[in-house]
């Protein structure tokens, strides 16, 4: 087990076992051996906010960030299997009594987002909220309704069109790691007006390599949602705001493809199941955004065709990113699986795809034996919901409600999403 503590007190983690990683919470680098630091900016922006963040907030803010600690900080290669990790994870909050009802439930969330075992310490002394800078430029509130992540993806700019056809004004959040706010910008360019922007990067700095699978990111850009929405719950009467998380079902449902991609090997960052945790522990804390994905039964073409902006939709459709790889070479590679699913959803939506992947010929991809695994994965998929019982399969990927009839839509918009990639690659020459 690792023992991470994790404070915004320099002085608190400055005498540490050699064992144990301290962590300086909202700090700058510390280039001492087992010191690490990371989110400097974003208490910074938060100071930009016209109105300060509820307390409660910024305390499930200062817990994701130690979560995202003990994931970047601790490599999974070190592990008796190679993959899962076991924390004891100290953190500062200012109000520590309102977690200790939450905490198995976050042990819980946590255990399910990222494949590790987590024993939560949340102790009090914390950092209290940031007063707003005086002088600085504010981020703009004034007649904003809801709050909706907005990764430059295609989901969640397509879900901005809605949101400004049905005349909503929404705050975007986003995370802006290296590349991301380039990408951002220039879809956010494209939307028919400006909008209300919420962003921040965490920096984590350490003096060893970075653990890279990063499967518990998306709690901090669900902290970033709750800090957003509690601000404007003061501004419109402490009335609740609605948090949207735009995903399509397929994604959000993300059944292992094979055998080999069980469990945590498969990204759970929108299953319903962890949402249901993290919606049940702001309820605890009384943090007023509600969680929403509005297209949670609908595949990712659908949600294209079903764009109400379908003019603004084919101008920014592809600039924006939606491949898991991009980084690395700065391009999207056309060849994994979010990569797969974004071109049958322009192939089922009828819409130009103009994205310059790397790979456009899913062939010679096919022909790769250092490149196909994702292909043949999905190929492999198709052929098994062609044939059925995607309900048992289904459930693999984790709990779902056990209510029959939303249960039944989602083992259906799983099978939809297979059969529109299997429609894409049928129309490729595949002939699954």
């Amino acid at each position: 087990m690792v023992r991470i503590k994790c404070d915004a007190n320099p002085d608190s983690i400055r005498n540490l076992a050699e064992t144990e990683i301290g962590v300086l919470l909202y700090g700058t680098k510390s280039n001492s051996p087992g010191r690490a630091a990371l989110g400097n900016q974003i208490r910074d922006e938060i100071k930009r906010f016209p109105h300060p963040i509820s307390q409660r907030a910024f305390d499930f803010l200062t817990v994701s960030l130690a979560v995202t600690a003990a994931d970047t900080f601790v490599k999974r290669e070190n592990t008796a299997d190679g993959w899962t990790r076991e924390f004891e994870l100290v953190v500062s909050v200012v109000e520590p009594d309102a977690w200790v009802p939450l905490k198995h439930d976050l042990e819980a969330a946590l255990r399910f987002l990222s494949g590790d075992i987590w024993h939560l310490d949340i102790q009090g002394n914390g950092l209290r909220v940031p007063n707003p800078y005086p002088r600085a430029k504010k981020i703009h509130l004034n007649g904003q309704d809801c709050v909706c992540l907005f990764s430059g993806g295609l989901d969640s700019s397509t879900a901005v069109l809605n949101l400004l056809y049905e005349g909503r004004n929404p705050v975007l959040v986003s995370h802006s790691y290296r590349g991301d706010k380039a990408t951002q910008d220039e879809v956010n360019n494209c939307f028919p007006r400006n909008l209300s922007r919420f962003s921040s990067v965490l920096n984590p700095t350490f003096y060893l390599p970075a653990e890279t699978s990063m499967r518990t990111r998306s709690i901090n850009f669900l902290a970033y949602g709750a800090v957003a929405a509690s601000v404007l719950s003061v501004l419109s009467d402490n009335q609740e705001v609605d948090l949207l998380i735009p995903e399509n079902g397929l994604i959000s449902l993300n059944a292992p493809l094979t055998p080999r991609r069980l469990g945590s090997l498969s990204t759970r960052t929108t299953h319903p199941y962890f949402l249901s945790l993290i919606q049940k522990i702001f309820e605890g804390l009384e943090i007023p955004a509600v969680i929403k994905n509005p297209y949670k039964f609908q595949t990712k073409g659908e949600m294209l065709n079903g764009c109400a902006d379908q003019a603004n939709l084919e101008r920014l459709a592809s600039t924006t990113v939606s491949c898991g790889k991009w980084k690395r070479t700065g391009q999207q590679c056309g060849r994994c699986v979010p990569c797969l699913i974004r071109r049958a959803s322009f192939h089922a939506a009828q819409l130009a795809d103009l994205t310059p992947y790397r790979r456009l010929d899913l062939h010679s991809v096919y022909q790769d034996e250092n490149e196909r695994d994702d292909l043949l994965a999905l190929m492999l998929a198709v052929k098994k919901s062609r044939q059925g019982n995607n309900g048992a399969w289904l459930s693999l990927s984790g709990p779902l409600p056990e209510l029959s009839e939303e249960r039944a839509r989602y083992i259906d918009v799983f099978q939809r999403g297979l059969q529109e990639v299997g429609d894409y690659l049928d129309s490729q020459g595949f002939n699954l």
